[in-house]
């Protein structure tokens, strides 16, 4: 993918840029992959003793630290993409600048978490039969999530550096309500990454409709229910990468900013989706294989459970997290290379594209598979874990959306030159004036919009109130009358997740990314 902010630049007299000529990759969040979320559904296959022991992936409560981290990891790579830019380093020919160009991979990587967390909890109720979590709420946690804190931004970058060109309410109506990636030139100065965040409610917005085609086409065993959610996912990653290669074709009909929708990404959506389905699976149960016979993968390793039915090659970069990175890290460094296309502005081919979208999406898969499988992670998750890196996930959101209001106040008020400036000065700068604003905007906007969804969520579930109207399917997945078990055997990934203390309840994504898990109180 190009560089996110290669229209970043304001050389345009109404301060705006086209970004319909390149697909800027920018974090979207996306970067919503950042904040809590409820406890996942307690299987009733599950026994309680079970149910108390902690995972091998996170604590007893649900939190996985190693998503967190990878939040901070995936932003700190977006920064550093954007400031390799404006310094000027990208098109330089300096050993750094080709795989600091590619460091665009973190929207990769915000979007299939966005997939994974954010589809979980829907793709856990089908497999198991149960309704699915209610749609208001789902989205309402996704405002709370996403709006007050992208509100206040675009209001400091609206105001400081586009105040000029907002001449009408629909001026001001196109940037807030996040529908600048379907009129051109509307990507206001100092907010040109939140492309992705338009890109990413659109997902937010479609994710309803993938869980009900997901419920309904339903199976009249667990296994039939996840095969089939699993084919959702692979369609979507399908259709991502043929909407790049039209999108980008020179006889194309579709506007150029077509390559910032939602459907030019569903692949790396797709590829959350597939994991959630995969982690929402009982381990080690006795079930046929079918993803392996398509491989020709071992005869009976589908007898374990769905992640050994992968094919061998990803059951390789799932169970083995060192060799998974180091892989991630030799696949960046051949999407340095012309093969994923330029690094600059210059519009890529379809051939380009659609490269760059398959090394990305197996980048993707080789960071998060080792972190959501049934294995321990390694040091991938040890390094992730790390008290520092979770406090930069934590504030990830924040990061995304400030960073570039603090490098163009380098760039006006210290005098430094786009495009020929110092690359380490610029960065060290840039992060030393963005991190304490996203602190601030975590601890004061952030935490209070959650707090008002928990009250929100309380009087929801208050006894004697009826929600029930607002679940998107009321009734169990397609079956026979007595819906089939979840085959016996250790509990699920997501079954463990479950604190001990409380009793079962639905898991609803609350709000990216991307995307949100349960985390201690202190934290809420």
């Amino acid at each position: 993918m190009t560089t996110p902010i290669s229209d970043m630049v304001p050389t345009q007299p109404s301060g705006r840029t086209d970004s319909g000529t390149k697909q800027p990759p920018g974090c979207g969040d996306q970067m919503d992959v950042e904040g809590t979320v409820s406890r996942p559904v307690r299987p009733h296959s599950i026994s309680a003793q079970a149910s108390h022991s902690a995972p091998s992936t996170g604590r007893s409560d649900g939190w996985l630290p190693s998503l967190e981290g990878l939040r901070a990891l995936a932003v700190l790579g977006v920064v550093v993409h954007h400031v390799s830019f404006l310094s000027g380093l990208t098109n330089s020919f300096e050993p750094l600048a080709g795989p600091l160009a590619r460091l665009d991979v973190g929207i990769a990587i915000f979007f299939a978490l966005s997939g994974f967390l954010l589809y979980r909890p829907f793709a856990l109720a089908t497999i198991q039969g149960q309704a699915q979590p209610p749609i208001r709420r789902y989205l309402w946690h996704r405002a709370l999530r996403i709006m007050p804190g992208y509100w206040a931004m675009a209001a400091v970058a609206l105001v400081w550096l586009n105040i000029d060109y907002m001449k009408s309410v629909w001026d001001w109506a196109i940037p807030l309500l996040l529908a600048q990636i379907y009129q051109p030139l509307r990507l206001p100065v100092g907010m040109e990454q939140t492309w992705s965040l338009a890109t990413e409610a659109t997902f937010y917005l479609a994710l309803p409709a993938i869980a009900v085609l997901g419920h309904r086409i339903g199976g009249r065993t667990p296994l039939v229910r996840a095969r089939r959610q699993l084919a959702i996912g692979a369609l979507l990653v399908l259709a991502g990468l043929t909407w790049n290669a039209y999108a980008h074709g020179p006889d194309s009909p579709l506007p150029g900013l077509a390559v910032l929708w939602l459907p030019a990404f569903l692949d790396w959506f797709g590829l959350g989706i597939m994991l959630a389905v995969l982690a929402s699976w009982p381990s080690r149960t006795t079930s046929p294989p079918f993803l392996t016979d398509l491989a020709g993968g071992e005869p009976g390793r589908g007898n374990e459970d769905l992640w050994s039915a992968t094919p061998r090659g990803l059951r390789v970069v799932t169970f083995a997290p060192g060799t998974s990175w180091l892989i991630a890290g030799a696949l960046l460094w051949i999407a340095s290379t012309p093969i994923a296309g330029p690094r600059g502005v210059e519009g890529a081919t379809p051939v380009e594209s659609v490269t760059e979208h398959l090394l990305f999406l197996a980048i993707t898969w080789c960071v998060i598979a080792p972190l959501v499988g049934p294995g321990s992670g390694g040091v991938p998750r040890a390094l992730l874990g790390h008290r520092a890196v979770l406090f930069l996930g934590r504030i990830s959101y924040g990061i995304f959306l400030w960073h570039l209001l603090a490098l163009e106040a380098c760039f006006r008020l210290l005098g430094f030159t786009r495009m020929s400036s110092s690359f380490w000065v610029l960065l060290v700068l840039t992060m030393a004036l963005t991190i304490p604003v996203a602190t601030a905007s975590y601890y004061l906007i952030e935490r209070p919009a959650r707090r008002l969804r928990r009250i929100w969520q309380r009087r929801a579930d208050r006894p004697g109130l009826d929600v029930g109207a607002d679940s998107l399917v009321q009734t169990p997945a397609p079956g026979p009358r007595a819906p089939s078990p979840v085959p016996a055997g250790p509990p699920t990934l997501a079954a463990l997740l479950v604190p001990s203390t409380d009793t079962p309840e639905p898991q609803y994504q609350g709000g990216d990314r991307n995307e949100e898990q349960p985390r201690r109180e202190h934290d809420q």
